[in-house]
């Protein structure tokens, strides 16, 4: 084997040495965005859930409010 062919290996070996650790450097990306992803999807959720329930909260508000303000009319204030 030649030196110029023993340069070439040296050469690819590096190569797939860096190509490792890129892969191995994106994967640990891939997780953290993930399990971002994940956390920021349950935050949305939850989100989303308390919108709901102030959106009852206030419909429920509304009614009473109307009730009260019915039963005042009947008292003819």
């Amino acid at each position: 084997m030649g030196l110029e062919e023993i340069e070439q290996f040296d050469l690819l070996e590096q190569k797939i040495e860096s190509l490792i650790s890129v892969i191995g450097t994106l994967t640990e990306q891939k997780t953290t965005l993930e399990r971002k992803g994940k956390g920021q999807q349950a935050e949305l959720d939850s989100l989303r859930n308390e919108i709901e329930t102030l959106r009852t909260d206030r419909e429920l508000v509304q009614k009473r409010i109307a009730s009260l303000l019915d039963r005042i009319t009947e008292c003819g204030v």
